[in-house]
């Protein structure tokens, strides 16, 4: 009888440590899943930021609001001063491919919107309009398909 005891303690032991260790293994994933979401909507943050200056600045240029000698080169050169593309690279790291195929296509009409810029357009043209508009269109896309990953 006292083999039975014995075994029953050893059972309980075990039965216990296993369901710690189940405890354990899935609060580490909800933690680790949660990690991952922060850090999405981070890299997220950083590349719409990006995209926001450089169409900001854009903006201005066509405006008017910007007439400095410099306005002009700084439309050409907004997309790599703004960190577009770095920021992009960030992506490249920690979003899924519908992200990135997104992305890519919000670089492409922000790049389309900085050449019409670039040719000394004014904001109320109708090339730059649709340029930005195609740029907006695209990037209010990019954000839903973000969201649905975090």
């Amino acid at each position: 009888m006292e083999w039975i005891s014995l075994a029953s303690t050893a059972l309980g032991a075990l039965i216990g440590l296993t369901a710690s260790f189940a405890l354990d293994r899935q609060r580490w994933r909800r933690e680790s899943d949660q990690r991952g979401r922060d850090d999405r909507r981070a890299v997220y943050t950083s590349f719409l930021t990006a995209t926001a200056e450089a169409s900001e600045i854009l903006f201005n240029v066509a405006s008017g609001h910007d007439t400095d000698a410099a306005a002009s080169a700084r439309a050409q050169t907004v997309i790599r001063d703004s960190r577009v593309l770095s920021r992009r690279l960030e992506l490249s790291l920690v979003a899924d491919d519908a992200v990135l195929r997104e992305a890519n296509h919000l670089v492409d009409r922000l790049r389309a919107y900085r050449q019409v810029v670039g040719q000394g357009l004014s904001h109320d043209a109708e090339a730059v309009d649709q340029a930005r508009t195609e740029f907006n269109e695209q990037r209010d896309r990019l954000i839903e398909v973000m969201r649905k990953t975090l």
